[in-house]
């Protein structure tokens, strides 16, 4: 018992160190819990840092799924950006509600926040300021004025507007009365335009048998037929009537977009003549034509009872030619020139000049061309021929390359004019023409050439006007899409960097 107590009095010393030292680090722990508690209380949680400080009105110009990137078009500088986008940025509608990428178009307008430094887009919301008209038929564009009247209401429409057709870019010179459009705008100014339902051709093939004679292509087209004729059409499916002397045949076609649809009349019999085709090539074209003392028109080709006629060609300033012709079955060709008349004053010899002179016009460019005016061949470009006042429909053909047609406007003012379009493109899908380039594109250049329509007015050189027709028909976003993803901004600027904020 003595020995348990001399234990317990030596243990109680080393207990009571024990516990001191214990309660001491107890008290520790305590103050520093506190000390950490109290820190964390103090510090503030950090704000996301937004990096898309940048923000602009655009107008939609291309959207690449493949490559996760969007052009577009900023009117306020001019100028085109490619930008990235991934599964965290904003896409929404006019009022707000989620959209997806695939669901904006080109043409869409739209207000945008990116950085300008990564080139990546934040967010992307279609401006509900914007207005759209769908389904117009009844409208005039004049490029050359800066204008465009949509019904009855009339709109600016500068440089910088963007012309699509079938989803990529085109120049406002492809537009012609046929097409059906579609205008995007701010205000009183229209911002793109496009094409909802656009034009091809028909051409006809072994037509001997109708030549002279008349096709009605549905309720939209009637015209008579000539030779080599390319008939522009609006695209759509269609009844065609031909009707010719002892014809009356109906053939289904299909007329594609920028596309020529062949129609082979060879099975149409010739029935016995009980007169003969003559296709006229009188020069000047201004000439006044007589058969058999009767006035004709000799634009189309022109059906005689078999025979001999009297053909006879007068024109203000030229000698008067006569002669005999011999209509049989089969088509003939009178080509008929007239010689300038000359007047005796004196010893000297004058010519004279036709007092009536309308002035020519010259399709210069592109070289090698079929050209038609009006559906009817003309010839191989450069062609300079008569000049007729009124709007003419210029259609440009080549082949292995896509057939382009251009209105025009010609005025009876006497002076010559001369057209340089666009060249054609390869059938192939090689688009010729400048391409959205690294980051930015300069509009003025997309718009090169826009005002021809109305320069033959406003051009007062009486050596003639020269309208120049030149265009960017093929920005393409897929060009530049292995540039864009490979780092590689061609021609691209970051000057504006720290700018674009402002806008």
């Amino acid at each position: 018992m003595k020995n348990f107590k001399k234990i317990q009095n030596s243990i109680k010393p080393v207990l009571c160190s024990l516990c001191l030292i214990l309660t001491g680090c107890g008290a520790a722990s305590l103050a520093q819990e506190s000390t950490f508690e109290s820190a964390y209380e103090n510090v503030e949680e950090e704000e996301p840092v937004n990096i898309y400080t940048s923000s602009a009105s655009v107008v939609i110009e291309a959207v690449s799924e493949d490559s996760q990137a969007i052009a577009l078009y900023l009117p306020e500088r001019n100028e085109s950006r490619i930008l990235s986008y991934d599964g965290r940025t904003v896409i929404s509608d006019k009022y707000g509600s989620a959209m997806s990428i695939v669901q904006l178009s080109p043409g869409d307008i739209a207000e945008i926040t990116y950085n300008s430094e990564l080139e990546k887009l934040g967010s992307i919301t279609l401006s509900g300021d914007a207005w759209s008209y769908e389904g117009i038929t009844k409208y005039n564009l004049d490029a050359g004025n800066d204008s465009a009247i949509i019904g009855d209401e009339s709109y600016g429409m500068g440089s910088g507007v963007l012309v699509f057709s079938e989803g990529r870019p085109i120049d406002t010179q492809q537009i012609i009365h046929q097409d059906v459009l579609s205008f995007k705008g701010k205000g009183s100014s229209v911002m793109s335009i496009t094409v909802e339902k656009g034009h091809g051709y028909l051409e006809l093939e072994n037509s001997e048998a109708v030549l002279g004679g008349w096709i009605e292509i549905g309720q939209t087209v009637i015209s008579q037929i000539a030779e080599d004729m390319l008939i522009t059409v609006p695209e759509g499916e269609y009844t065609v009537r031909l009707t010719a002397e002892k014809v009356d045949e109906t053939r289904e076609i299909t007329i594609e977009r920028n596309k020529v649809t062949k129609l082979d009349l060879s099975d149409i019999e010739i029935p016995e003549p009980d007169d003969g085709v003559v296709i006229f090539e009188i020069t000047p074209q201004s000439a006044n034509v007589y058969v058999d003392d009767e006035s004709v028109k000799t634009t189309y080709p022109l059906r005689l009872p078999l025979g001999l006629h009297k053909v006879t060609a007068e024109a203000s300033g030229y000698d008067s030619l006569s002669e005999y012709i011999n209509v049989g079955e089969e088509s003939i060709t009178v080509k008929m020139d007239l010689e300038k008349s000359e007047t005796v004053s004196g010893n000297s010899i004058s010519s004279s000049t036709e007092t009536t002179n309308r002035g020519s016009i010259t399709i210069e460019a592109p070289a090698d061309v079929s050209v038609y005016q009006d559906n009817l061949y003309i010839g191989i470009a450069p062609v300079t021929y008569d000049k007729t006042s009124g709007n003419h429909t210029i259609t440009l053909r080549k082949e292995g390359y896509v057939t382009r047609s251009h209105d025009i406007v010609l005025t009876d003012d006497g002076r010559d004019v001369t057209y340089a379009f666009p060249d054609l493109e390869p059938e192939n899908g090689t688009v010729s023409g400048n391409s959205v380039s690294g980051n930015t594109t300069d509009k003025n250049q997309k718009q090169n050439g826009n005002n021809n329509n109305n320069s033959n007015n406003n051009n007062s050189n009486n050596g003639g006007n020269t309208v120049s027709g030149n265009s960017v028909s093929g920005n393409s976003l897929e060009n530049e899409e292995e540039n864009y993803t490979n780092g590689e901004d061609s021609g691209s600027s970051q000057e504006d960097s720290d700018t674009d904020s402002s806008n």
